[in-house]
């Protein structure tokens, strides 16, 4: 999901932030280059954000203040660094989610594991869309299915989000792989949007990270390239906004 989500967040065609809200911890401050170069400072994250919002959102722009540009050109608001940083969050979450619904800039967030228990549950609520991310491999599609069966439930009780599957696997059977998932969520009566394919590309995911920009040479990859047509779905290009 992390990989999918900083793909996206790349190729953008509006002003957006990527957070990590990942409760198992988060790793992009470990994996991506900040833009001047060099490590990303320790300075902001989801941990200052959580206590700015403790006593509802504030004025000001909490979520952007909380972001750091990442070479790629994505920012992002760094997750925690552990499960146990994330259980002193468990009050706080629909007050982040508020936050991300007020700001100013489009959000896209890392929910890591997600089910209808979990505490991070009001970010799911608050979603246009929903992204669950999965492999090709049977036991990632069944986990899926058994697991989007109790978490919609979930989510119908706050609106209704457009769940949109993301399949990452092999180019070569994408297209494939996707009919049959769509087949598969169809009988179980899931009223997802149709699969979305993701390249498994780790050459270009690592250039992103070490903070090529979304654009020239890297932009052609099959990652770039799934990942703008996925972006461009969810957010029509505005007149004289590119991606």
């Amino acid at each position: 999901m992390t990989s999918t989500a900083l793909a996206l967040a790349a190729v953008w065609p509006r002003p957006v932030v990527l957070l990590e809200a990942d409760l198992a911890g988060g790793d992009l401050a470990y994996r991506c280059r900040a833009a001047p170069g060099g490590p990303i400072p320790a300075a902001k994250g989801l941990l200052r954000l959580a206590a700015a919002v403790r006593g509802g959102v504030p004025d000001g722009h909490p979520i952007l203040e909380e972001a750091e540009l990442l070479g790629c050109g994505a920012s992002l608001v760094p997750g925690v660094s552990s499960s146990a940083q994330a259980r002193g969050l468990s009050g706080l979450w629909s007050s982040i989610a508020a936050a991300c619904t007020a700001a100013e800039v489009d959000v896209i967030a890392d929910l890591g594991r997600l089910d209808r228990a979990s505490a991070h549950l009001p970010l799911a609520q608050a979603s246009t869309y929903l992204l669950p991310v999965l492999s090709t491999s049977l036991e990632s599609v069944m986990h899926l299915t058994d697991g989007l069966q109790d978490l919609m439930g979930a989510l119908a009780q706050h609106g209704a989000e457009s769940v949109m599957p993301v399949l990452v696997g092999p180019d070569a059977r994408a297209a494939r792989d996707r009919a049959d998932l769509d087949e598969l969520l169809g009988k179980a009566g899931l009223p997802t949007l149709a699969t979305r394919s993701m390249p498994h590309d780790p050459r270009a995911l690592a250039r992103l990270e070490q903070g090529e920009r979304a654009s020239g040479r890297l932009g052609r990859t099959l990652l770039l390239r799934a990942a703008k047509a996925m972006a461009g779905e969810m957010v029509p290009v505005e007149e004289g906004v590119s991606a």
